[in-house]
C-alpha cells in the first residue's frame, strides 16, 4: 500500500506530505517508546527504545525541513488526504498501541512486529519515491542546500530499512 501516488503532485502537496510524514514518524516514535516501556525484557526494551529515538529524530528532521521550505502545519484530515490511507491506518494502529496498558508479551510482540516491519518497509519506499518526485526537483531547484535535504531523506529511508531488519531479527528471537 502506498502513502500517495507521486506523479502529478504539486509543490504545496509535497511540502504537506513531508510535514505529514514527520507527524507520522512522531506518532510511530511514541508507539515504539510505549512498547519499550511495556516490554519486560531489557534487551527488547533497549531495541525498541533505539527505534523510537531514531523515529523521533526523523520526525523532527522532516517537520523542520517542510517548515524551512514554507509548509504550514496541516491538520490530521488534510494529512490523511495528502498522505493517503496508509497514513490513516498507521495513525489508528498507533492509537491502539498507546491505549495498551498490559505487559508486552512474546506472543503480542510476534503479531505486532509483523505489521511494524511491513510499515517500515512501506515508509522506506515512500521516502525513496519522494526523492524521485518531480515536485522535489522543482521545490529544491536553485537552492544550494538541495543536496543536503535530499541526502537527509535518503538516510531516513535507509534507517527505515534498518528498522525493518531489526524488527525481523526480533521476530526470530
Amino acid at each position: 500500500m502506498r502513502l500517495i501516488f507521486m506523479s502529478g503532485i504539486s509543490e504545496d502537496g509535497l511540502l504537506k506530505l513531508i510535514y505529514c510524514c514527520g507527524v507520522l514518524e512522531e506518532r510511530v516514535a511514541e508507539a515504539y517508546r510505549h512498547m519499550a516501556e511495556r516490554a519486560g525484557d531489557l534487551i527488547l526494551r533497549a531495541v525498541l527504545g533505539y527505534v523510537a529515538d531514531d523515529s523521533r529524530k526523523h520526525a523532527d528532521a522532516l517537520r523542520n525541513m517542510a517548515a524551512a521550505l514554507g509548509a504550514g502545519a496541516p491538520d490530521p484530515e488534510e494529512c490523511r488526504r495528502v498522505a493517503g490511507e496508509l497514513w490513516a491506518i498507521t495513525m489508528r494502529g498507533v492509537e491502539r498501541e498507546l491505549a495498551q496498558t498490559s505487559r508486552l508479551s512474546r506472543e503480542d510482540l510476534a503479531s505486532i512486529i509483523e505489521s511494524l516491519a511491513d510499515l517500515e518497509s512501506a515508509v522506506m519506499e515512500e521516502y525513496l519515491m519522494m526523492l524521485q518526485a518531480e515536485a522535489m526537483k522543482m521545490l529544491l531547484e536553485d537552492r544550494p542546500e538541495a543536496n543536503c535535504l535530499k541526502k537527509i531523506i535518503e538516510w531516513i529511508a535507509e534507517d527505515e530499512k534498518r528498522h525493518a531488519q531489526i524488527l525481523e531479527a526480533l521476530k526470530s528471537r
